[in-house]
């Protein structure tokens, strides 16, 4: 693991967002996309499918808490595109801000980030989530 992201662990922070594009050792991503179309797949024409959902991801997230000796207590997740559907109405930045403040979250993200916002897909044509309030670094 290297000096930056070791120190940012051990530090103390009310969440603890890690960003990341390529792969960690040791660390194997929840693929958000695939585990959540296969869970909502039968609610798809349900007027409450954004409810659901949430108690859908709620489970999905809990369940890949993972313990390490390099990492501490962490959720691991990628593919996040899904979470963007407007049907599922996901507030992105309290999804992150939610489950990082118990536990470290890795975050593979695909699209653009500069220090105060994310961009799913593009900063141009993209949507802008505003992460300035989570204590976050980018590896």
């Amino acid at each position: 693991m290297n000096e930056y992201l070791s120190k940012y662990l051990s530090s103390q922070s009310r969440n603890k967002v890690v960003f990341f594009k390529t792969s960690l050792p040791n660390i194997k991503p929840l693929n958000v996309g695939s585990s959540l179309a296969s869970e909502i797949k039968p609610l798809v024409l349900d007027k409450k499918v954004g409810m659901k959902s949430k108690f859908i991801i709620d489970e999905l997230f809990l369940k890949s808490i993972e313990e390490s000796e390099l990492y501490g207590k962490y959720i691991a997740l990628s593919n996040l595109g899904i979470l963007f559907e407007p049907e599922l109405k996901i507030d992105f930045a309290n999804l992150l801000s939610k489950y990082s403040s118990t536990n470290t979250l890795f975050v593979q993200w695909q699209g653009e980030k500069d220090s105060e916002n994310l961009y799913f897909l593009t900063k141009e044509k993209g949507q802008k989530i505003s992460i300035k309030n989570l204590s976050h670094i980018a590896i």
